[in-house]
């Protein structure tokens, strides 16, 4: 398998030239076409407060993503046909004020998705949980960029958070085409210990071995939490290696669940080091 089409979602456009870098770096290591998207939301329409009150309408985020667009078309085509890569770029008008949704329909035709985390600290014009809605609707990989600071992808070592369960396979398999080209790859387990079943044996050299018949350079190792949850472990494990991409599995648990008690997806979405693979 490979990826023959790659959808870039462009709308975080603080993060614009990290998302284009990202984009390059993918489409001239898998040779696919690459789709630009950048939604122009509708108008976010409020309900009236009060029997005279008429309804409240914002169009901040209408005419910023408006505004901006040409020069997010301008910067996007530059690059790709400075690297004589194959592009479409799409800037769509929105039915919706919620751009999740443009980028889940026009997604959903693609092998891979890109798009970049949302900073909590600043209004962007892009929902706060953009990723989530994207991640959990899409039913394709996607790669979230970190919101600040470095988004270098690079394939010098990748680490794929490994717990055995549906997600993380998910995840791992969808990313083979990457995980071939990788020169190193380490299958993390955190804290194998704790499972009884793991006793006796290197967690993960099951899946290791698994990925060593596709030709991928595997290796395994368990990786202790040392009192930090998983999500912060699978941080520090990226972060000592200088790992350029994590692969994991997205929302084990319900969202719900992770809302309330935590979890490793959270944690990473929000405190991401490098440049992450989910699958949900």
């Amino acid at each position: 398998m490979s990826y023959k089409t790659i959808l870039v979602s462009l709308n975080e456009v603080g993060r614009l030239a990290e998302l284009v870098a990202a984009t390059v770096t993918l489409a001239r290591e898998t040779g696919a076409h690459v789709s630009g998207r950048y939604v122009v939301p509708a108008v976010q329409v409020y309900p009236s407060v009060g029997f005279e009150a008429a309804p409240q309408v914002f169009e901040g985020n209408r005419s910023f993503f408006k505004d901006n667009g040409a020069r997010v078309k301008q910067a996007f085509e530059a690059a790709m046909q400075r690297e004589g890569l194959s592009h479409d770029f799409h800037q769509v008008d929105a039915r919706t004020p919620v751009i999740a949704d443009e980028v889940v329909s026009s997604g959903r035709v693609a092998d891979l998705v890109i798009v970049s985390a949302t900073n909590p600290e600043e209004i962007t014009g892009v929902e706060r949980d953009f990723v989530e809605q994207t991640v959990m609707a899409l039913g394709r990989p996607v790669i979230v960029l970190p919101y600040k600071g470095n988004a270098t992808l690079s394939l010098n070592e990748v680490i794929i958070g490994w717990d055995g369960g549906r997600e993380a396979s998910r995840a791992t398999f969808d990313a083979l085409p990457l995980l071939k080209k990788a020169a190193k790859v380490r299958v993390v387990r955190i804290d194998p210990q704790k499972d009884p079943s793991l006793r006796g044996s290197v967690a993960g050299a099951d899946l290791a071995e698994a990925l060593a018949r596709h030709g991928v350079k595997a290796e395994a190792q368990g990786y202790p939490t040392d009192g930090q949850d998983e999500g912060q472990a699978l941080m520090r494990c990226a972060a000592d290696s200088g790992a350029g991409l994590i692969v994991m599995g997205a929302y084990g648990h319900s969202r719900l669940a992770e809302f309330i008690f935590g979890g490793a997806t959270r944690f990473v979405l929000n405190r991401l080091v490098c440049p992450v693979l989910m699958s949900h």
